[in-house]
């Protein structure tokens, strides 16, 4: 690709960005304005029912005040516009669930744990996952490859959260050597002990992650990928050419079909940034999916428009910068 067409390809995929971008969060904020949950509301129920305040005017001018806060006044089309200025600068406002607490900094608090569990775990599950896949395709006709394969077919379509509960049922309670929930992580100084006591509570929800995705998708795809390009004719023309096994697989069929993979990699990393929901809401693990799943409990838009903003982004980008260096690697891939 010439210079002047590359720069025409980088062009198109910086509006094609702008233009996902914009119609993700347009959707988002329509989803998010759906859910049935009035945070407000149910603030003002939470301080009646303590008995704080009695007068009924003095719960409307609180009403009128949090409505104010949370920038829920003004027509749909203001708070949408207010919404679009808020997206630029991730400034959502004060958190419902922690007020006046800004949702941003309770993003930045929460954001540490969710890449320490996912950015690991995402990475370890596409290196083991795609030897694996890679070995058992080269080594087709063995016993180890028929048993990892039947263990993929069976792990691929369980979710996270069933194998969440088996790791719970076995490992900390039927033989408990690691915590039930990551409630039990305390920050208040970063010594062995603290460290230690991270990696045991985070043990189990990134086993759960790792066995699922590692043993399911990374190694059905790369399995798949490898007997693929083996049956290429280039590849059984360098064996007949006698060819060192190492250097087909190295030459021929390992670059083949890291492409694709990279490219499912950089989307996975992407999506870290809005948490492993239901996990983290098992182990109550202090992730931003923990965060989210609270969020959107109570109808704190706030918190959850800041989370969901940053997943937008992450995927995004990840995609962006996947279409601008696909050329560069690969000179099939071109624009049209």
């Amino acid at each position: 690709m010439s210079g002047e067409g590359l720069l025409r390809f980088a062009l198109i995929r910086v509006v094609y960005f702008f233009a996902t971008i914009f119609t993700a969060f347009s959707l988002t904020y329509l989803l998010l304005r759906l859910m049935p949950v009035n945070a407000v509301e149910n603030v003002i129920t939470q301080i009646t029912a303590q008995g704080m305040i009695y007068d009924p005017e003095a719960l409307n001018i609180l009403r009128r005040q949090l409505y104010e806060i949370f920038g829920l006044v003004g027509s749909p089309w203001e708070q949408y516009l207010r919404y679009l200025r808020g997206v630029f600068t991730l400034d959502f406002g004060p958190s419902i669930l922690a007020f006046p607490t800004p949702a941003k900094s309770l993003v930045v608090r929460y954001l540490p744990w969710t890449i320490g569990l996912l950015f690991f775990t995402t990475i370890i599950s596409w290196v083991i996952g795609n030897l694996l896949g890679m070995l058992s395709a080269l080594k087709e006709e063995s016993i180890l490859s028929k048993i990892l394969q039947g263990v993929a077919v069976t792990l691929y379509p369980i979710p996270y959260y069933v194998m969440a509960l088996v790791l719970i049922f076995l490992l900390a309670y039927l033989i408990p050597i690691f915590p039930l929930s990551g409630s039990s992580i305390y920050m208040e100084r970063l010594d062995l002990g603290t460290v230690l006591s991270i990696l045991r509570a985070a043990t189990l929800p990134a086993l759960s992650i790792v066995i699922v995705s590692a043993l399911g998708w990374w190694f059905l795809s790369s399995r798949t990928l490898t007997l693929r390009v083996k049956a290429e004719d280039y590849v059984e023309q360098a064996y007949l050419r006698g060819l060192p096994e190492g250097l087909i697989v190295k030459k021929y069929i390992m670059r083949n079909i890291l492409l694709p993979q990279v490219t499912a990699l950089g989307l996975a990393l992407g999506t870290i940034f809005s948490g492993a929901v239901i996990t983290e809401a098992i182990f109550a693990y202090p992730g931003l999916g923990l965060l989210l799943f609270r969020a959107i409990s109570t109808g704190d838009y706030s918190t959850a428009l800041s989370i969901v903003s940053l997943s937008i982004y992450g995927v995004a980008l990840g995609t962006l910068i996947l279409d601008l260096i696909y050329p560069l690697i690969d000179p099939r891939v071109g624009h049209r």
